[in-house]
């Protein structure tokens, strides 16, 4: 899920109304004390909507003393914990954490506010931010056994439908970059020495209902082939607490994405872009109207614009003969460069509510252009594309890692740390 902090600059990337955003302890790192065993292996279930969608991964994790077990999200769209409280009436059928039962639990009463959310975990665009109304308060959590105690997260009274709607998933886990906006479990187990590296790895295997695996301090090279390539994210990841990635260009089933010239009846080559990565977002959002037109022009006649929020879609019949792929060329100049693709089987998001016969398209477009300072559009590449690779993730570094996923039936468990190649060549997955 995307979540706004601050309207700082025009990528109009989401994140709180805190007054002041969650601080990450200091720590010392010449005294901080590891643990021999430092990586951990967390099931993921995945949320499968239309019998055949895959949309959201999420994980259990425990509150508390006596602990007080929740479905959590896995988004690296937005920072904290985020978990609707006892007295939350609009919060059903989530399980709810009751502060009252926890022998731990402490309020902040003065840190309260919204927590705003600009995408969400179903594949409709919001026609406005979703909200929620939170206080700061701190407990013990822990992932798989491993606490971070005084573990400061979001507790909420009131929560908006989009937030309330996911059969199974009770809060959100955010999983940010250096943590500078609020304190994500990652690095809180990290500044209490329990991780050696805030290195985590992603595997969500297409349409298995259980079968993923988060693991934290580490990767899991049992659940992908070859090697991990690393790309460099973009400065702006540390200016908005976001996983941003550069796009040289995009290429339709091979062929370079070619769009309208604001000067010219000619069209050009896709220019340089930006992408938010969030497997917290269960589509693919292109910067503007412009862009998604151009894209499903290439794909197919029949594909239009379904309502005014950005949504596409087209009579189920033709969403289902789709062959087109869409790839994007990730990196930036100078550095290493990787082509990842959605294939054709991602691109029907199944039926759209209210339009009968109609399915969804996998690429929504924001009703208002979303573009960087620079004028750079900028993406959110959510779910139907990350779930097609296995992910590595380190914020400390600031860098994201990508490769292709090996067969559920062919891994075991087995966890080391997170490589650090780097190259200056263009690769495939």
């Amino acid at each position: 899920m995307e979540r706004y902090n601050v309207m700082v600059s025009c990528l109009v990337l989401a994140a709180t109304a805190f007054a002041s955003p969650l601080p990450r302890q200091g720590v010392d790192n010449s005294v901080r004390k590891l643990s021999n065993n430092s990586s951990i292996n967390a099931p993921l279930t995945d949320w499968i909507k239309n019998g055949n969608t895959d949309l959201q991964w999420y994980t259990t994790i425990s509150v508390g003393t006596p602990p007080q077990q929740f479905n959590v999200l896995i988004d690296t769209g937005s920072q904290g914990l985020v978990l609707p409280a006892s007295n939350c009436t609009s919060c059903s059928p989530q399980t709810l954490f009751e502060p009252s039962k926890s022998s731990t639990f402490s309020w902040m009463p003065d840190e309260s506010g919204q927590v705003l959310f600009s995408t969400g975990g179903d594949t409709i665009p919001f026609s406005a931010e979703q909200g929620a109304h939170c206080t700061v308060v701190t407990d013990i959590a822990s992932l798989q056994g491993l606490a971070a105690t005084s573990y400061k997260f979001y507790l909420c009274d009131q929560e908006g439908p989009a937030l309330s709607s996911m059969p199974n998933i009770d809060g959100i886990l955010g999983f940010g970059i250096q943590d500078n906006s609020g304190q994500s479990l990652l690095w809180a187990l990290y500044d209490e020495g329990l991780l050696d590296d805030p290195v985590f790895g992603i595997y969500t295997p297409s349409g298995q209902a259980t079968g993923g695996q988060l693991t934290v301090g580490g990767v899991d090279d049992t659940k992908f082939d070859g090697e991990l390539v690393w790309l460099d994210l973009d400065p702006l990841s540390v200016d908005h607490d976001i996983w941003a990635m550069d796009v040289q260009t995009i290429f339709v089933s091979g062929e370079q994405l070619m769009v309208a010239s604001n000067d010219s009846v000619a069209k050009k080559p896709y220019p340089q872009s930006l992408t938010v990565l969030d497997t917290g977002t269960s589509f693919m959002m292109a910067p503007d109207y412009e862009t998604a037109r151009d894209i499903y022009a290439q794909i197919s006649p029949r594909i239009y614009q379904i309502d005014p929020v950005g949504t596409w879609g087209a009579p189920c019949s033709d969403m289902e003969e789709i062959t087109a792929e869409l790839t994007f060329l990730f990196g930036y100049d100078g550095a290493t460069q990787l082509n990842v693709t959605i294939p054709s089987n991602s691109f029907n998001l199944g039926p759209y509510p209210g339009e009968d016969g109609v399915c969804q398209a996998v690429i929504n477009n924001y009703q208002s252009s979303n573009l960087n300072d620079d004028g750079r559009g900028v993406w959110i590449c959510g779910s139907p594309l990350l779930k097609h690779y296995y992910t590595a993730w380190n914020g400390l570094d600031l860098r994201t890692g990508f490769a292709a996923l090996k067969s559920l039936s062919s891994s075991s468990s087995t966890v080391h740390q997170a490589p650090a190649p780097h190259s200056s060549a263009t690769h495939s997955c």
